[in-house]
């Protein structure tokens, strides 16, 4: 009875394990699926664009101060429609229409609730779906030379991978009736990334679609990005969002994370780099500390002192200007967040 059980503990388990893989893969394409043409977030004075266009790295050693100093209108100017959102839960195809018009009309909080909600009934359909292939894989999966110890890690492992699975069959109700095209989650990711979510807008510019197979067919999608990944990560750290901070820095870096899509904007700046991490390790915790002065002191060895001196004023001023609400840098030192929140 006891192997029985324990055989459909790893059953159950196995069904969510590749799931949750699988639901990064369905993220990675979904996130591309924009039907419409957006306009591009604001973006640096017509001053530092020249400046830009005639000497990118100079400007790049600015710091790109204009566009920290200012947040994205969509954040600012749009006065959100006051009426109370639906209740939660309700499925969507009772209350998408309601949502998106609201949500175009610059109400923000139903644009956010719209993209969260999408994005909860994406991955939840991409769990289930894969949980058949799931199961077959990690059944074929050999435990016997496991170690008591690893297998109690494995069962608490698997009991967890089983409580996320409950989460997305509860998660899919919500699109229960929806077609494909409301079931888009970029464009609507982005509306709610221009109207503030941070969520929206580090899903955004995180740039999985760079996955997506219908790429090719959909050459705008690039353009689209390329017009507003950076202004909307550069907006994000003028909103002391930590999120954005290690976004860019990964971008400018030369640290494993190349193939960020913000990295193909804005290439390998050592200068810049430097400056993202200082501002890091400004809001370091005991944990991340120590990862930052290293990477820090070797980033050093390839920048002159007056290279040193001015990324420590611009973060030392970007850190006291932007991130008094928010000091404490939460973000992993080895990671970006990327879609990481949108499911909360």
């Amino acid at each position: 009875m006891s192997d029985s059980r324990s055989k459909s503990h790893r059953v159950c388990g196995a069904i969510v394990a590749v799931a949750v893989l699988a639901a990064v893969a369905a993220i990675a394409w979904m996130l591309i699926r924009s039907h419409r043409a957006v306009k591009s977030l604001p973006i640096p004075t017509a001053a530092t664009t020249a400046g830009a266009s005639a000497n990118p790295e100079k400007q790049h050693a600015r710091g790109n101060d204009a566009v920290l100093a200012s947040k994205a209108t969509s954040t600012s100017d749009v006065v959100g429609v006051k009426a109370a959102l639906p209740p939660p839960g309700t499925p969507l195809t009772q209350v998408y229409d309601e949502l998106k018009a609201r949500a175009d009309g610059g109400d923000s909080a139903a644009a956010s609730r719209l993209f969260h909600d999408i994005f909860r009934c994406v991955v939840a359909r991409e769990q289930l779906l894969s949980a058949p292939t799931t199961a077959a894989l990690l059944l074929e999966g050999d435990t016997s030379k496991l170690s008591a110890e690893q297998l109690t890690a494995r069962e608490k492992h698997l009991a967890e991978l089983e409580e996320t699975l409950g989460k997305a069959r509860r998660n899919s109700q919500l699109c229960e009736g929806l077609d494909e095209t409301r079931s888009l989650l970029t464009p609507i990711m982005l509306e709610a990334a221009r109207l503030g979510d941070m969520a929206a807008s580090n899903c955004y510019v995180a740039g999985n679609m760079i996955a997506d197979p219908r790429l090719f067919d959909h050459p705008e999608w690039l353009t689209e990005y390329k017009a507003n990944a950076l202004a909307m990560a550069q907006a994000g750290v003028a909103q002391g969002d930590w999120g954005m901070v290690a976004q860019l820095q990964h971008a400018y870096a030369r640290d494993g994370y190349a193939t960020l899509a913000l990295g193909r904007i804005t290439g390998p700046d050592p200068v810049q780099n430097y400056r993202y991490l200082k501002l890091r390790r400004l809001g370091a915790n005991s944990q991340n500390a120590p990862y930052y002065d290293k990477n820090l002191a070797f980033v050093a060895h390839d920048l002159s002192a007056d290279e040193i001196a001015a990324g420590d004023a611009w973060a030392q001023d970007t850190y006291l200007r932007y991130f008094s609400a928010v000091p404490e840098n939460t973000i992993g030192a080895h990671n970006s967040p990327g879609c990481a929140d949108a499911d909360d």
